[in-house]
């Protein structure tokens, strides 16, 4: 489960970014924080599927009228941990 504080961010962030947000299948303007992260791998060929690597992280919001789910790169709205914080680095500074 992710933390409310956390969500209450992840909110902010969104409404900073999309003021006025719309479900595109219903119109709807109500939406909730899914409780849970996705993670899609990067694949780098259609045959196969690799497990680990480079991926994007998203955040997967849903419409309370309809059920669409709309999801948000993490890295784009500032919510991933610093990679020098996640590995406990400070990069020579």
């Amino acid at each position: 489960m992710i933390p409310e504080i956390e969500k209450e961010e992840i909110i902010r962030h969104l409404s900073e970014r999309i003021p006025n947000i719309k479900c595109p299948m219903c119109g709807n303007d109500h939406f909730f924080v899914a409780d849970g992260y996705f993670n899609h791998f990067m694949q780098d060929k259609l045959s196969g599927v690799n497990i680990g690597g480079p991926s994007i992280p998203v955040i997967p919001i849903v419409c309370n009228r309809c059920g669409f789910v709309s999801q948000h790169a993490l890295g784009v709205l500032g919510l991933l941990p610093n990679q020098n914080q996640q590995e406990g680095g400070n990069n020579g500074k």
